[in-house]
C-alpha cells in the first residue's frame, strides 16, 4: 500500500462537522492529515515538495476573542511570521475562504485587509466552496452532512414520521446572520423555532426586546444544542430559514445540514441565495415586503426529493472528485 502523502490541516478539530467530512475525503485522496503546527518542524523545509496546507478560517485568528492590547499584538505578530514562513515548509498552500470578512469584526478592517493580502500571497491558490464574483478562486464542493450511506439510513428511519415543525432558524447567533432582522418582519401568530446560542448580550436583549414587544409566536432555546437534539429537530421541520445578510458569507453549513436532512430551505436576497434558488427547486427566497401573504402560499418539495438532490450533486463521490482536482494542481 503507497505511503500516505502529508497534509497539515488548520484546523485539525471543530465543531463544525465540515472539518471531519473534509478529513475523511483527504484520506481517501491519500493523505494524512496533521495539526498545522507539526508543520513548523526543521524536517518538513527538506520534504517540503510533499507537504500540502488546507487553511480554513485562519483568517479570524487574529480577532480571537480575549485577545487585547499588547497581548493581541504579540499574537498578530507572531501570527504574521508563521503565515510568511510556510511556504519554507511546503510547496502547496491553499486558503479555503469561508466568509469575505471575518466572524468576529463587524466590518472589514485595514488589519484584515493585510492578513487578506499577505494570504493571497502566500497562497499557491485560493479555495471557495461556492462560485463568487468578489474572489478569484478555484471551487470545491461543500460536503453533506453525513457520508451518503449514514445520510440514506437516517433518512429511512425518520421519512415517515411527520414534519411538525414549520419554520426553523438553526446556528449560532451572530449580527451578520440576521435574526433581528427576521423578527422584525416575521409574521405575529405565525410559530417560528429558534434553536442557537448568542454570546453577545446586547444582541440578545435586542432580539428578546423586538420578539417581546410585536408579541411574537416565538420559542427560542439559547444554548448550545446537542447534536443529536439538532438532527430530530431538523428532520422534524419543513422550512429552515436562512437570513444571513448579503456580502457575509460565501458558503452556509446551515444550509447543507438542512438539506441533508430533508428540509426546505428559505432565505433572505443574497448571492449565496440566488445561486441555489437557480440549483434547486427547493430553496425559496424571502419577499420582507410582504411575509404575511407569501408564508401561506409557500411552495414544499418532499424531504425524499430534497435528499435525493442532495446527494446526486453534493454526495461523497462529487466531493472527492471536486478535492482531486485542487490537491492535484
Amino acid at each position: 500500500m503507497a505511503e500516505k502523502k502529508q497534509l497539515f490541516l488548520y484546523p485539525i478539530e471543530h465543531n463544525n462537522g465540515f472539518i471531519d467530512r473534509t478529513k475523511g475525503v483527504f484520506s481517501k485522496l491519500g493523505y494524512h492529515s496533521r495539526p498545522l503546527k507539526h508543520l513548523f518542524r526543521p524536517g518538513n523545509i527538506v520534504s517540503r515538495g510533499s507537504n500540502t496546507v488546507v487553511l480554513n478560517w485562519y483568517e479570524d485568528q487574529p480577532y480571537r476573542k480575549g485577545l487585547n492590547g499588547v497581548k493581541r499584538l504579540i499574537f498578530i505578530v507572531g501570527f504574521m511570521v508563521s503565515l510568511v514562513s510556510m511556504r519554507l515548509f511546503s510547496h502547496n498552500i491553499i486558503w479555503l475562504r469561508h466568509n469575505f470578512k471575518p466572524h468576529n469584526a463587524s466590518s472589514k478592517t485595514a488589519l484584515f485587509s493585510l492578513i487578506e493580502s499577505v494570504m493571497k500571497a502566500v497562497s499557491h491558490r485560493v479555495v471557495t466552496l461556492e462560485m463568487t464574483d468578489e474572489i478569484e478562486s478555484c471551487v470545491v464542493k461543500h460536503p453533506l452532512y453525513k457520508p451518503d450511506a449514514e445520510l440514506t439510513e437516517f433518512f429511512n428511519h425518520t421519512v415517515n414520521r411527520p414534519r411538525t415543525t414549520d419554520f426553523l432558524y438553526f446556528g449560532s447567533i451572530k449580527p451578520y446572520k440576521r435574526l433581528d432582522a427576521l423578527m422584525k418582519i416575521w409574521p405575529v401568530g405565525v410559530p417560528l423555532k429558534i434553536m442557537g446560542y448568542c454570546s453577545d448580550k446586547a444582541h440578545t436583549d435586542e432580539i428578546n426586546q423586538v420578539i417581546a414587544e410585536r408579541g411574537l409566536t416565538v420559542e427560542w432555546q439559547n444554548a448550545f444544542i446537542e447534536q443529536d437534539e439538532l438532527e430530530q429537530a431538523v428532520a422534524d421541520t419543513r422550512f429552515v430559514i436562512i437570513p444571513h445578510e448579503d456580502g457575509a458569507m460565501i458558503s452556509s453549513g446551515t444550509f447543507y445540514m438542512a438539506l441533508s436532512l430533508g428540509a426546505n430551505v428559505l432565505c433572505f436576497d443574497s448571492a449565496f441565495a440566488r445561486t441555489k434558488v437557480n440549483e434547486f427547486d427547493f430553496v425559496q427566497i424571502l419577499d420582507q415586503q410582504r411575509l404575511n401573504d407569501q408564508l401561506p402560499t409557500l411552495a414544499y418539495v418532499s424531504a425524499g426529493m430534497v435528499v435525493e438532490q442532495a446527494v446526486e450533486r453534493y454526495g461523497d463521490q462529487a466531493i472527492k472528485e471536486s478535492w482531486r482536482v485542487v490537491l492535484s494542481n
